[in-house]
């Protein structure tokens, strides 16, 4: 048992992810501090919460027993370098979790995905009838579930949370996916797949994408491992009399075509939750039923508008090049022009060398850029592209442009935070001014 008794707390960051760390410790009697970067904090809190904000408090940093560090705050903060170089003990919230939690855990980490697979796999316990709760990364804190008394717990962890997670022990485990991203949070591309794969830990089961590589060149035989992929793994996706089928062991399965979110990523997302969901013995008729009628997430390849032979697409959850080339994917057949619609804070990703030459296999495809990246996009393929400074502004350009057939999709490929709080604010702003002049 952990004992936080009598120990200096540091809480880094007063958002969400804070303020359950904040009420977890008070409901222990105990008094953290409570430190962010930004200054114009309006929280309701104890009185014997001491803050600082505005910038870190060193003092207080150092002088220290314990951090409970944000994931939004990185580990190359010269500050926190210089606390774990005095041994200053470093965790977050869902460590916190792990420490005390009895019940069995769900884990889920991928660059692309996550959320889905979480989401798509709670409505399936929860249709079972199973006491589930889920949290983490998709936005509700770890902390706030202790009081649901849940039989099973699904966590949505990112490569952020991972970094100070340490006594994770999970039921199965799995890593849809790893690709270039954070780029601007991690030096080198092997720590961020380093962090991804502790989430294989003390897992019961791992479940393993067959079709990355970069997974499976790690060295995980020792472990339990299910695969899924297409055309390869226990769980697979294979193309007979011209229809996809999800097969589990070659046991035919479900016809995709009865399944109503479509996209290859979407289907292998799917062989992950069936044979989660196998595992905790959900029966066979509920999973299809949530398969059949799962209609997906907001702000993820969504059709938003069908008009005048005109279709518009809002993917704004896409952050990085692998989720835009994914739904890029979904098009490949189209029959008229495709308008990719890209912008943002490509977060140091090198476009030319990972987004670019896939680009070029596309003969009916114009690029319209904004934002802090539109240089960058530009110039990859600039006899295709046009170039502007806010969404907006292309929308506009695109109301007196289309054509029938004609599909606009915003897929983004980078951080919304040059120009917006977050992917949902810049998918309804996508949404608005497309039912306002398209």
């Amino acid at each position: 048992m952990f004992n936080y008794n009598n120990k200096k707390i540091v809480i880094l960051g007063a958002g969400l992810t804070g303020l359950s760390c904040i009420n977890y410790f008070i409901s222990l009697n105990i008094f953290p501090k409570l430190m962010d970067m930004k200054k114009n904090i309006n929280i309701s809190i104890s009185k014997k919460i001491k803050c600082c904000f505005g910038y870190f408090n060193k003092k207080w940093l150092l002088n220290s027993d314990l951090i409970i560090i944000s994931p939004g705050i990185s580990s190359y903060h010269p500050l926190i370098i210089e606390a774990k170089k005095i041994g200053i003990e470093i965790i977050n919230d869902i460590e916190i979790f792990c420490r005390i939690n009895k019940k069995p855990i769900i884990a889920i980490t991928g660059t692309n995905g996550k959320s889905t697979v979480v989401s798509l796999l709670f409505n399936i316990l929860k249709s079972y009838n199973i006491n589930v709760s889920l949290g983490g990364n998709i936005g509700i804190p770890v902390l706030n579930l202790l009081n649901n008394n849940s039989d099973i717990y699904i966590l949505e962890i990112s490569s952020f949370q991972l970094e100070y997670i340490y006594s994770l022990k999970s039921i199965c485990s799995c890593i849809l996916n790893v690709s270039y991203d954070h780029m601007d949070r991690y030096i080198y591309f092997w720590d961020y797949f380093f962090y991804k794969f502790k989430i294989l830990n003390n897992s019961k089961y791992c479940i393993i994408n067959f079709n990355e590589k970069i997974i499976l060149f790690k060295n995980i035989l020792e472990r339990n491992v299910i695969t899924y992929g297409y055309c390869a793994g226990d769980y697979y996706i294979n193309e007979l009399d011209n229809n996809l089928y999800l097969f589990k062991y070659n046991y035919n399965y479900i016809n995709t075509k009865y399944i109503y979110l479509k996209g290859i990523f979407n289907y292998l997302n799917m062989l992950v939750v069936i044979c989660i969901s196998e595992i905790l013995k959900i029966p066979e008729n509920i999973i299809l039923y949530n398969l059949i009628n799962f209609k997906g997430l907001p702000h993820r390849f969504c059709v938003i508008k069908k008009k005048n032979g005109i279709l518009c697409i809002n993917d704004s959850k896409s952050t990085n090049i692998d989720s835009t080339l994914s739904a890029l994917s979904n098009l490949s057949n189209t029959k008229g022009r495709i308008w990719l619609l890209m912008g943002g804070d490509n977060k140091n990703i090198d476009f030319e060398k990972f987004l670019k030459p896939s680009l070029l296999f596309y003969n009916n495809l114009f690029i319209c850029c904004y934002g802090k990246s539109r240089d960058i996009i530009f110039n990859l393929i600039p006899r295709i592209s046009f170039k502007f400074i806010f969404l907006d502004d292309i929308i506009k350009y695109l109301s007196s442009n289309l054509k029938f057939n004609d599909i606009v999709l915003f897929s983004p490929g980078c951080s919304s935070l040059d120009q917006f709080d977050n992917y949902e604010q810049r998918g309804l702003e996508f949404i608005r001014l497309v039912n306002k002049y398209i």
